[in-house]
């Protein structure tokens, strides 16, 4: 529990850091997302290197790519909780309900690629992620303008 902690904190750290507590909800909102699409990014990657290290039977690859992979998945996991817990369903109605299932996607696909080895669902998961980043950033635009 305490690494999820800690790694909320460092998100927290990084956005105060960086100034975006000045910013509208919609522009820390994306930053948390972009910072979830980055960690499966990561994810996918390293889970690929794992299989390839498991290959060749590198023994101290995987030992570091799984350490890798344990972080990015606590940081991950932590990332989707901070955005579940986040949503309005009374003010949102169905486009919160449908983040919602939409982050429990991403959820489960990381917890079954870090269970299974496997990171084709991780990928697919971010990629709908990704769309709803676009989508973000052009209601964060829209605000912008008003």
């Amino acid at each position: 529990m305490s690494n999820s902690r800690s790694d909320m904190f460092k998100v927290y750290k990084k956005v105060e850091k960086a100034g975006d507590l000045q910013k509208n909800p919609y522009e820390i909102v994306k930053l948390v997302l972009n910072e979830l699409s980055r960690s499966m990014e990561i994810l996918s990657d390293d889970i690929n290197r794992k299989k390839n290290a498991l290959l060749i039977k590198e023994k101290q690859d995987i030992y570091s790519l799984q350490q890798s992979i344990s972080k990015t998945v606590t940081r991950s996991l932590t990332t989707i909780y901070s955005l579940q817990t986040s949503l309005d369903f009374e003010k949102g109605g169905e486009i919160a309900n449908s983040l919602f299932h939409l982050y429990e996607y991403c959820r489960i696909q990381i917890i079954q690629g870090f269970t299974r080895c496997f990171n084709e669902g991780i990928i697919k998961a971010r990629h709908a992620l990704d769309q709803i980043i676009i989508a973000w950033s052009n209601i964060s635009l829209e605000g912008d303008s008003k």
